[in-house]
């Protein structure tokens, strides 16, 4: 039912899989993802897309929260 649906979707999910541990932490706690590391990897990958600009913000408390739950996701 979420699964990416187009081109871009596949692409920019395979960049966040990849990058679900490029987190921002301060006090051993994850607060954040780098956008930065994350949209260099999308360029290594020739996947930076707008789709992926629009996901990260939607996907960050996500994966920030299973990190700060779970350990790593």
């Amino acid at each position: 039912m979420h699964e990416p649906q187009t081109a871009d979707g596949l692409t920019a999910w395979a960049v966040i899989e990849r990058c679900a541990g490029q987190v921002r932490a301060g006090l051993g706690s994850p607060y954040a993802l780098d956008f930065t590391a994350i949209l260099m990897m999308a360029d290594a990958m020739g996947a930076r897309s707008g789709l992926l600009a629009d996901m990260l913000p939607v996907v960050e408390p996500l994966i920030v929260r299973a990190y700060q739950t779970e350990g790593d996701p």
